[in-house]
Parts: structure tokens; sequence; C-alpha cells
């Protein structure tokens, strides 16, 4: 078992008076309890007020490449002044150009899931079914997976029920790299609150926890942050960690003020 962790904490300068926050993050990921290498890869980017979590696919050899390059490409557009959904667009086509110049497999591609704080905003961007989640008194999955299951959940061919243990959960519609010419970076946009809990997590995490339990852990108050993320990855090993587990948390709060 591999654990990787971070902790940062900043006070967003740009942030308008109104609203003056801190935000506390928490990152783990961990090679679970079957695999022998960790597909996934994270990104806290602070300075920049971007966190994002991708999840690789293609095997040994190409899953890990995939998330590392949509990491990267990701953590480059950003700093270069791209917005979040060119710069996940700069990772589909990275991971596209490192496969025909032979490095990792033909095929290997990567969900991602980003979040970025914009002053008193908040702008979630994803392909694929790595997940956001916010909880505030209640817990709510922003994003919507590109999945075989969730087409079949919005045509009302199966329950929420049915989606959960379905065999085919797994499969994704589209990813960065992969065999898509084209993808669409979804996006959510919404109104940053004191108190807000985001959950950035791969579907070794999603797949394993259920919403409830996701929300019992968050909505602890006698649990500090690095305790609850240790717990929510706690879960997902104790039923089976057949797939890694990448998580981010961030919690959002007033900014002392000023003396």
């Amino acid at each position: 078992m591999i654990i990787k962790k971070i902790v940062s904490l900043f006070s967003s300068k740009k942030a308008s008076r109104r609203f003056p926050k801190i935000v506390l993050t928490e990152a783990l990921s961990d090679t679970g309890l079957v695999r022998s290498n960790n597909e996934d890869s994270y990104l806290c980017l602070p300075q920049y007020h971007v966190w994002a979590v991708a999840d690789g696919m293609g095997g040994y050899e190409g899953g890990e490449i995939a998330s590392a390059i949509a990491i990267t490409s990701l953590k480059t557009g950003i700093t270069s002044g791209k917005s979040l959904t060119e710069a996940i667009q700069s990772g589909h086509r990275a991971i596209e150009q490192a496969a025909v110049d032979g490095l990792g497999s033909k095929g290997m591609g990567s969900t991602i899931v980003a979040l970025q704080i914009l002053h008193d905003h908040y702008q979630i961007a994803w392909v694929g079914d790595s997940r956001a989640y916010l909880f505030h008194k209640k817990l709510r999955c922003l994003s919507k997976d590109h999945s075989y299951v969730q087409l079949m959940l919005d045509q009302g061919l199966i329950s929420e029920e049915e989606a959960e243990n379905h065999p085919h959960r797994n499969t994704i519609t589209q990813a960065l790299g992969g065999t898509d010419k084209t993808i669409t970076v979804d996006t959510i946009d919404g109104q940053l609150q004191t108190g807000d809990i985001f959950l950035l997590c791969s579907d070794g995490l999603s797949g394993k926890v259920s919403s409830r339990e996701m929300e019992l852990i968050l909505s602890n108050p006698a649990l500090l942050l690095n305790e609850k993320a240790n717990l929510l990855t706690r879960k997902a090993l104790d039923a089976g960690g057949d797939d890694n587990i990448t998580l981010i948390l961030l919690e959002v709060s007033a900014a002392a003020p000023h003396q």
C-alpha cells in the first residue's frame, strides 16, 4: 500500500472584501489492496487556486503515464494563463501525441476532474467519471459521469439503485487521449460559501463508498480534515480496495479579520 499526502493552506489575496477566505486542503492517493501500481495522479496548485484528480487507463505502461500527462498539461496550461477547459483540452492532445511518439501505450487515456476558485466563485470541469462533490449541510455530486451507465440512467432505462451495481458502471464514454478524436469538457459554476467542503476523487473512492457514507464523514464536526480524508480512504479499502483511491478535500472558512 502506497500513500501520498499533501496539505496546503492559503488565504486568497484576490478574494473580494465581502468574502475573504481560507482554504484548507488534504490530498491522499492510495494504491489499494489489489493493484501493484498507481494509475491515479493529482494536482494541488494553491497559488493558482486549482486542484485536480486524474485516473489513468491503458494498462501498467499506459495509465500512469496518461494521468501524469493530464495533470502536467493542466498545470502548464493554468500557469500560462489558459482557462480550466482550455488546459484540460491541452491534456487530451498531449496524451494523443505521447501515444503517437511511443510514450506509454496506444489508446491510453485518463479521466480528470478539476476545481478552480475564482474570487468568491468556483468552477468544476471534468471528463470521464472522476467526481466532484460539495458538502454544505448536505452532500451533492456536482459532476455527471461520462459513462454508459449514466446514459442509461438519463434515459430512464435503469434506476439509481441499479446504476450503483451495474456490471458496466466503470465503462466510460469519453476520456482524455484514448480513442476519442474530440472531447467535451463539462463544467459547472457556483457561489463559494463559508463552510463548503469540496471532494474531488477517482472512482476508486466513489465506486466503493456510498454518498450516504461520505456525507456522514464530511458532516462530522468532531473530525479534522485530515481525519476525514483518512477515514474516506479506509472505507474504500475496507470495501475491497480493488482500485487506486485518490481524493482531495478542500474546506472553505472565513479568514481572520485584519487587526
